[in-house]
């Protein structure tokens, strides 16, 4: 009896075990994506691939990680399986052990981020030369907002160039 409470209760969690370690490095802004909307997602790099060149699309959170645009992380994360996760979900679980560092890019830091694409724009108008990326960032676009419009407008794809500005806003400094 006392056995098979056991085994009802350790089967009973969403996860299991004390999960393994990874070291994660997570870039400075977000990227736009497709989950089962359109989304931002984190860019990162884990493992081996920590320091490259290359970002893959996180689309899972970090528990305990407050995600600041305009730095570079790096992260030690534990990972933990998920038992019967929803379908839409992950079966990993990441949970931040610790924040080994946490640099701000340089000012003059230039990045793209994808501003409409495979024809889903990301952009929300919200009037008077407002705008935003997915109500998640404010667009300072300055001089550059009728061009952004009407690329948006007319072009299967379209990326902006950008810069951290205050407040968490992106300024806009390009459209490609």
């Amino acid at each position: 009896m006392l056995l098979l409470f056991l085994a009802q209760t350790c089967a009973v969690g969403d996860i299991e075990g004390s999960g393994a370690t990874e070291m994660m490095r997570i870039n400075h802004y977000k990227q736009t994506a497709f989950a089962e909307s359109p989304v931002l997602v984190m860019l990162v790099q884990k493992g081996n691939e920590t320091g490259g060149e290359d970002w893959k699309y996180f689309y899972d959170e970090i528990e305990g990680f407050d995600y600041q645009p305009g730095y570079i992380y790096e992260l030690q994360v534990r990972k933990k399986k998920v038992n019967n996760p929803p379908q839409d979900a992950s079966s990993i679980k990441y949970i931040l052990v610790k924040v080994i560092s946490k640099n701000a890019v340089e000012t003059d830091e230039e990045f793209d981020i994808n501003l409409k694409w495979n024809g889903t724009n990301f952009v929300i108008a919200e009037g008077d030369n407002r705008y935003s990326l997915l109500n998640e960032y404010d667009i300072n676009c300055q001089d550059l907002c009728d061009e952004m419009t009407a690329d948006l407008e007319n072009d299967e794809e379209v990326i902006g160039t950008f810069l951290h500005d205050a407040d968490n806003s992106l300024k806009l400094v390009a459209v490609k």
